[in-house]
């Protein structure tokens, strides 16, 4: 039994990173598509562009926005994949440093 009570290391299988990638997937999509909204928004003003009056606020609102959220879903969790794996790879040569035994 593995990442119990007693204190071993936490189970990492690839449903971890799935997990994880999953999440961040979903949450890079949306933050992204935010973003690029943003980023379409100052731009829009640095151009002194004039959105239509039945339209989005911004000027060139779905390039921004489809720009956005593909990057965020592809960017956010690769990040957070690889600090996780970065994480556990420290992890696993601090444990393999110990020629202790876990004694103090």
């Amino acid at each position: 039994m593995t990442g119990d009570v007693r204190g071993g290391p936490p189970d990492r299988s690839a449903w971890a990173y799935i997990g994880v990638g999953c999440i961040t997937t979903i949450a890079g999509f949306f933050g992204g598509g935010m973003i690029g909204v943003f980023v379409g928004w100052i731009v829009g003003h640095a151009r002194l562009c004039v959105p239509p009056a039945d339209s989005f606020p911004i000027c060139d609102f779905f390039p921004y926005w489809i720009a956005g959220m593909v990057l965020g879903a592809i960017f956010l969790p690769a990040f957070a994949i690889t600090r996780l794996r970065q994480t556990d790879r420290s992890r696993a040569s601090t444990e393999t440093r110990r020629d202790h035994n876990g004694a103090r």
